[in-house]
């Protein structure tokens, strides 16, 4: 395990343009959801009563917050927003994967200098398709959850404690959605494999293999997973620590490392993966 863990990081060097090609991805995205954001949000808590206000000020305020989130035409707006946002981001990250995993399987045996382009060509129709199963396998609990969660939102702006009965809907939420999200993985790894070895009998064969070594795909990601919460430990440690010209450099550069980090994290999979492969144990 912590061999393909190093290997993963082998690749992630050989890949370093993708890995600069997700920063600039995700920082647009990330922009683009910040205004979102912020012309959402800032208004409303401009609005939120003083300290000496009174209690009864911020009950007012809580029921008013309530009402609006049912009924004003501004709430459905930023909805259909946010709609279009994740509809564009779900039709460029199979793109973005089909590029990535095609320069990762012809990684030795392909002479073109940048074999991201032609993974698109071959590879977005199968990774638009698992992306579109993914993504409507992890929305499918929202059909019995989102019911419960915004009546206990409901409840919860009059107290924080009313919104504990959520946290384990939530939980269980993320762990079916972590779940989905490597199962669809390791599907992607078979779908994209040379040809005579992927396809709808590739696909099947990686999804054997993540079951059969459940164990070592469950402790690359929980390692990986730790690396990542010390790294981000670090950057906020230091973002607070250090101010002024240091500290932004450091704000703007985390992103850059959490990449890395997915990066990282997609490249040791696939090593366990394709040892998997040539091996046999598929069959």
């Amino acid at each position: 395990m912590k061999a393909k863990i190093r290997e993963g990081w082998f690749l992630v060097r050989q890949h370093m343009f993708i890995a600069a090609l997700l920063f600039l991805y995700q920082l647009i995205w990330g922009y683009f959801f910040y205004r979102m954001v912020q012309s959402a949000v800032i208004p409303l808590l401009l609005r939120y009563p003083d300290a000496d206000a009174g209690e009864l000020s911020t009950l007012l305020f809580k029921m008013e917050s309530q009402l609006n989130l049912s009924t004003h035409p501004e709430v459905h707006r930023y909805l259909w927003i946010l709609g279009g946002m994740l509809l564009v981001r779900m039709l460029i990250s199979p793109l973005i994967q089909a590029g990535l995993l095609y320069s990762l399987q012809h990684f030795n045996s392909t002479e073109e200098r940048i074999p991201f382009v032609r993974g698109i060509k071959n590879l977005w129709k199968p990774m638009l398709l698992l992306h579109t199963i993914r993504t409507l396998l992890i929305l499918l609990p929202a059909y019995w959850l989102i019911p419960k969660l915004y009546s206990i939102l409901m409840d919860g702006f009059h107290s924080l404690q009313l919104l504990l009965p959520g946290i384990p809907y939530v939980a269980a939420w993320i762990v079916y959605g972590w779940i989905i999200h490597h199962v669809i993985l390791y599907m992607q790894f078979g779908v994209s494999a040379p040809e005579g070895e992927g396809g709808a009998h590739g696909t099947l064969k990686a999804l054997w293999i993540a079951l059969r070594h459940l164990i070592a795909v469950i402790g690359i990601a929980l390692l990986l997973g730790g690396v990542h919460l010390l790294v981000f430990g670090a950057f906020t440690t230091a973002s607070w620590l250090l101010t002024g010209l240091t500290g932004l450099i450091l704000q703007q550069t985390y992103p850059l490392a959490r990449c890395l980090l997915s990066l990282w994290k997609i490249c040791s999979h696939f090593r366990l993966w394709q040892s998997k492969i040539s091996k046999g144990e598929s069959r």
